[in-house]
């Protein structure tokens, strides 16, 4: 039963999706980046080379690491950042195409964590799922299907492994953030909300009406409580698990909308979506999209096809 469980064929779509996405939202987050890398990651950056070698460990890769190689070549040091940022945005266009995926893989999950090492008060969440992600892409078989050169789904066991260990860690992330936050009493009478909305950075809206429905922030709160701490339990009955997926998805666009954090929902909205949600995702596509583009296609050959016989007239 649990090598069916663990190890039973099954499509490589999901990964193909998984990897497509981190590495989409790995450029996004790194063409935006680019303009502030000298501030964020700079030799004399928002935390100097010489400060963020004394804070993080020496053993961990960080860009303080190129000093001897800046004293020997002579670059400037903001110049080999700008070096480094181009070589980890190019293995992720790699990474999207499905060309030299596992080298590719390797190469981005290094530079990203000599960035984070560096830069690391200018880290939040995505940083860290994103991290976790290009490391999975190192280890699985993500580069199976849907590549430059292979337009079709690999089946293997090695797939069904993958997406378990995807499954299995997104409720133990979710359970484990649903039950930190209902320690707390500030997600129970709202004012975890009601805080978020009124700091600085993240406040998009005014939302200063809450005040006076302090029943609404309550609810938002009580609503995440039950999306996440019961994200394991409705996530795989099969029953409700359309029900889980959805609900997750819109808890991340909630946050992408009302906090201005895209690329944080974007992030584990491809880790649901490769772990529970790609057959809802393949149901539309192979229900709607598909026969859609199926028949602009025939229009378009018979629009051809009479242009040709008109045209031998």
């Amino acid at each position: 039963m649990l090598q069916r469980f663990f190890l039973s064929p099954t499509s490589g779509e999901p990964l193909a999706f998984f990897r497509i996405g981190i590495a989409f939202i790995g450029l996004v987050q790194g063409c935006w980046l680019l303009g502030n890398v000298v501030m964020l990651y700079g030799v004399d950056g928002l935390i100097p080379w010489s400060l963020s070698k004394g804070i993080v460990s020496p053993l961990m890769p960080q860009l303080s690491w190129l000093q001897p190689l800046v004293a020997a070549t002579g670059i400037p040091g903001d110049s080999m950042v700008y070096l480094l940022m181009g070589v980890y945005l190019a293995c992720l266009i790699f990474l999207l195409m499905g060309m030299f995926t596992r080298v590719a893989a390797i190469v981005a999950w290094g530079l990203h964590l000599m960035f984070i090492n560096t830069g690391f008060m200018a880290a939040y969440g995505v940083e860290t799922f994103l991290h976790i992600a290009l490391f999975y892409c190192i280890l699985m078989p993500v580069g199976e299907s849907f590549t430059w050169k292979n337009n079709e789904s690999s089946v293997s066991e090695w797939n069904r492994l993958s997406i378990r260990v995807l499954q299995i860690h997104l409720c133990i992330v979710y359970l484990a953030s649903g039950v930190e936050k209902a320690m707390g009493a500030q997600w129970w009478n709202g004012e975890a909300i009601w805080q978020t909305f009124m700091q600085g950075q993240f406040a998009r809206f005014d939302m200063k009406w809450l005040a006076g429905y302090p029943w609404v922030a309550k609810l938002i709160c009580w609503s995440t409580l039950l999306i996440e701490i019961g994200y394991p339990l409705f996530i795989w009955w099969r029953k409700t698990r359309v029900y889980a997926y959805v609900a997750v998805v819109l808890l991340h666009v909630g946050i992408s909308v009302v906090m201005g954090l895209q690329l944080f929902a974007g992030i584990m909205i491809v880790f649901s979506t490769a772990a529970f949600g790609w057959e809802y995702i393949a149901q539309v596509y192979w229900g709607i999209v598909r026969p859609l583009r199926e028949r602009r296609m025939l229009r378009r050959a018979e629009l051809l096809a009479t242009q040709a016989f008109w045209s031998l007239e």
